[in-house]
This record gives structure tokens, C-alpha cells and sequence, in this order.
């Protein structure tokens, strides 16, 4: 009891600050609306990153004010919902897929190709022997977008990963068995040798070029099964 209220008294606190806040959030529900705006604006943002392109909030706006008054003047929720699909089926695909074809020839005049279309750079050969299609590697590395935004950064002293070789996409496959123990490859990978038509959360779309920066830290072979 004396914990919630505590947490009461907080959440009063709060609420009569906001209320002073420039006379704009003068009670709970004012407070209550401007939260959703900020949840989405965070939204609209997020997806300035995600799309590509810069959203006019103005535009945003009449359209929630539209949606609040039920006017449907402009556009019906279907024929939103079929530019959507008709957007991420046909548009959008199309867009990606000359941007990542200009970013990869532009990347392939100063690196290797394989022939599957892999691209890369050895940065550290390492010693040793190179790990086979069966193997565990334990390898610390950063992915990133075509634009260099940062996906996941696993580089970090300490933070290793044990992956299966067999398990892996195919460009890590095919580009770490190029390097050994103490190795360090750069890979921009195409989606057909990344995860191709399939999504992996928000921030690698569909048919993404992937650019992983690995380091090879070792190589654990796993004997076959008899």
C-alpha cells in the first residue's frame, strides 16, 4: 500500500507539472493526448528511417484529423489499405532493388566478387586452417544497412558469438571459408545470399543488402556423425 502510494503522489506530481507547462496540458487528458502524440511522432520518425523518406507531418495530421471526423473525402480506409499493399508488393521492392543494385556495382569497382555475387574484402588472412561447412565458429562482428546505419554491433571485446557454419546465411558461408583462426573479413552481402524476400524486424526490410564487418576468433571443428 504505502508503495503505490508513493507511485501515486509520482504520477500526481507529474501531472500537475505538465499542467504548468507552458498552460498547454492543463489535466489528465490533455496530458494523456499528448503522450499518444509523442508515441506517434516516435512512430512517424521511425519510419522517416525505416521508408527512406522524409513523411510531411502536416500531412499526417489532416489525415489523423480526417480519420477523427470520419471524413473520407480524400481516401477510404480500403483504398489506404490497398495503396499499401499495392506500395510494399510492387513499389517499393522496385525502389530497393535499383538502390541496392547501384550501391553494390559502386561497392564491386574497389573489392573482390565471387561468383555468386558475393562482395569482400580480407582484411586479416589469419593462420590456419579455414573452417568447413560443418564447423562452429566463434566470431564477433557489425552489421549494417547499405546507408552505414548500424543494424547490430556484436564487435565488442567479450561479446562472442558461437554460430554452426551450416547454419548461417549463405554469404557468411561462403566469405568465411576465405579466412582462418584471427581472420577479419568485410562482406556486403546481396539478398539472395542474405535472408531475401523475408523481413527481419523493422530495420532489415525485405531483399536487404547486408555489410557485416567479422573477425574470426576460432574454429571449432565438429566431427561427423558415424
Amino acid at each position: 500500500m504505502k508503495k503505490l502510494l508513493i507511485l501515486g503522489g509520482a504520477a500526481a506530481l507529474v501531472f500537475s507539472s505538465c499542467g504548468t507547462k507552458g498552460g498547454n496540458l492543463k489535466n489528465v487528458t490533455d496530458t494523456l493526448a499528448y503522450t499518444m502524440g509523442m508515441e506517434l511522432g516516435e512512430y512517424v520518425k521511425n519510419m522517416d528511417s525505416v521508408m527512406e523518406m522524409k513523411f510531411d507531418l502536416a500531412t499526417v495530421v489532416a489525415a489523423m484529423k480526417d480519420v477523427a471526423k470520419g471524413d473520407t473525402s480524400v481516401m477510404t480506409r480500403q483504398q489506404a489499405m490497398d495503396f499499401i499493399q499495392e506500395y510494399y508488393m510492387v513499389r517499393k521492392p522496385r525502389i530497393d532493388s535499383a538502390a541496392n543494385a547501384d550501391f553494390l556495382a559502386q561497392v564491386e569497382k574497389n573489392v573482390k566478387k565471387t561468383e555468386s555475387g558475393l562482395l569482400y574484402e580480407i582484411v586479416r588472412e589469419g593462420e590456419g586452417a579455414k573452417p568447413d561447412s560443418a564447423d562452429n565458429v566463434f566470431v564477433t562482428y557489425k552489421l549494417s544497412d547499405r546507408k552505414g546505419n548500424v543494424i547490430e554491433d556484436r564487435s565488442a571485446e567479450g561479446d562472442t558469438t558461437k554460430l554452426n557454419m551450416a547454419r548461417v546465411i549463405p554469404g557468411w558461408a561462403e566469405g568465411l571459408k576465405m579466412i582462418g583462426k584471427g581472420g577479419k573479413i568485410k562482406l556486403w552481402v546481396p539478398s539472395n545470399l542474405g535472408y531475401g524476400s523475408r523481413p527481419m524486424g523493422r530495420r532489415i526490410p525485405a531483399n536487404s543488402v547486408l555489410v557485416f564487418d567479422v573477425d574470426l576468433l576460432d574454429i571449432q571443428p565438429v566431427e561427423a556423425k558415424k
